[in-house]
């Protein structure tokens, strides 16, 4: 079993889940105020809406579908243990239906210049449990970026805010990659990843103290705004990798150390949706552990493709080809609900 230095998961990463109203709503309890937030309607169709505190509240990233960011008020603020929604609007405060967050803590909204890299960036960051938003604008030519972290991410979503195009994820585990760097993939159903494209990467791994990005008009226009969301992988709290699809509800298993809170699956292969599955949620689903997935990149809510928590990590009970198809790759980012930890040398659930 993993350990981890993060006791309460919970103090960093929270799913909260809401009715919708035709008012302001206040979604609250989370016990940190979250910098970044995933939304999904999960009972209805609906568009995801990213928003993070360094931009602003009246810039979202809505990655369904080819587009610059959004200037629609969707979060009116961000609070203390919260946040609060802008009412009557369906893609993620609609009267009656149910919606869903993924929600990090970085650094309370408090920015700071980044000068690790050849290029200045304003970074918000949680070294504690590996994530940092990263705002600059943009070169046009290959350059670094001071990320915050201490340590190499392992996982980076980047987009121009100007450009309307679905941005760029970098997945930096070697299961499967030899030279991950060179590759990329987009938040978008409509392929699997792209090879050896040193426009997006710069052919050059993250480091401790910067990530390389390359001419991309998507992730580095010049003098566009652009950002990016960094993970580091943090034992027991957190996890980003590959495995491969073996086609059998018998179940593939994949090792996380931790019990999954929230995971989010993408067939690097080819043209699939990216999926989300989210402990305990309800109200759509086959009932026990066998709950639907979201498709978390379009504007429909759910997918048949089950797949089943487990005290380690999660299991694909599907021949669903989103997460599990026969010798198909698959890219994942995990967050625990319970990591374990160490106290002493003894062994104790967080609580």
């Amino acid at each position: 079993m993993a350990f981890t230095t993060i006791a309460k998961a919970s103090a960093h990463f929270d799913c909260p889940t809401w009715t919708g109203s035709d008012s302001t709503t206040t979604v609250n309890g989370m016990g940190f105020k979250p910098d970044s937030i995933w939304i999904k309607n999960y009972t209805a169709t609906g568009h995801p809406v990213f928003n993070n505190s360094s931009l602003g509240v009246a810039k979202n990233w809505i990655p369904s579908g080819n587009n610059a960011v959004n200037t629609t008020t969707y979060v009116a603020s961000y609070t203390s243990d919260g946040f609060t929604l802008t009412g009557n609007i369906n893609d993620t405060n609609d009267a009656s239906e149910k919606y869903v967050g993924a929600c990090w803590k970085a650094n309370g909204g408090t920015t700071s210049t980044n000068t690790s890299g050849a290029t200045n960036s304003t970074v918000q960051a949680n070294t504690t449990a590996g994530f940092s938003v990263v705002n600059w604008t943009g070169t046009g030519g290959t350059t670094t970026l001071g990320h915050g972290l201490g340590v190499a991410p392992k996982f980076i979503i980047a987009k121009n805010n100007a450009e309307a195009d679905r941005g760029c994820i970098l997945n930096m585990s070697t299961v499967f990659v030899a030279d991950p760097q060179t590759d990329s993939i987009q938040f978008a159903p409509n392929g699997g990843r792209t090879l050896d494209e040193a426009d997006k990467w710069g052919d050059t791994a993250p480091t401790s103290s910067v990530f390389t990005i390359g001419s991309s008009v998507l992730i580095n226009e010049s003098g566009d705004e652009c950002f990016a969301y960094c993970f580091a992988e943090i034992q027991g709290f957190s996890k980003f990798g590959y495995y491969s699809g073996t086609g059998n509800v018998a179940g593939t298993k994949v090792y996380c150390g931790f019990r999954p809170k929230w995971i989010m699956i993408k067939n690097s292969d080819s043209a699939e949706n990216w999926t989300v599955k989210v402990d305990g949620l309800t109200g759509f689903g086959l009932g026990g552990t066998k709950t639907r997935s979201l498709k978390f990149d379009d504007n429909s809510n759910s997918t048949n493709c089950t797949i089943n928590f487990e005290s380690n990590g999660f299991r694909l009970t599907t021949t669903d080809t989103k997460a599990n198809g026969e010798n198909t790759k698959y890219l994942y980012m995990a967050f625990a609900e319970m990591p374990m930890v160490g106290t002493n040398g003894v062994i104790s659930l967080a609580t």
